[in-house]
């Protein structure tokens, strides 16, 4: 039996993103004022909030908060391994909250490239930028 691309039971792979529609071609071609380029259709709604999910949460802040707070205790024992020990792990929780925050730092400004990247797609279809009243 032959399986459709988008018959793989991922549902990311059927759904897709929302897309932005044209003008028709035949009243853009008419040349009238009536045939300027409009808005989005009134079916394009605004993407949802994105929440956190919890695992990232973990990773973000209770992960290097753990991490510190093993070398804090470690270094309560006092003796000189601990001493060395307790500062290693409070380094490495640090580390990881850096790490963390670099990432997150990328991630972001791909978000933006993408969304700058969008906008002018929609200003090249509709004469406007996203955000300007028409």
């Amino acid at each position: 039996m032959e399986r459709k691309l988008g018959d793989r039971g991922r549902p990311h792979v059927t759904q897709g993103r929302t897309r932005l529609h044209a003008p028709a071609a035949s009243a853009r071609l008419a040349g009238s004022p009536a045939s300027a380029p409009s808005g989005p259709p009134a079916s394009v709604a605004p993407a949802p909030a994105r929440r956190t999910p919890r695992v990232l949460i973990l990773v973000r802040y209770v992960l290097p908060a753990t991490i510190v707070l093993a070398g804090v205790i470690a270094i309560g024992f006092g003796t000189e391994d601990s001493l060395y020990g307790g500062a290693s792990l409070i380094a490495a929780g640090l580390s990881t909250a850096v790490i963390s925050w670099a990432y997150r730092f990328g991630v972001q400004s791909d978000d933006e490239r993408d969304a700058e990247a969008h906008a002018r797609r929609y200003y090249d279809r509709f004469g406007r930028w996203p955000d300007e009243r028409p």
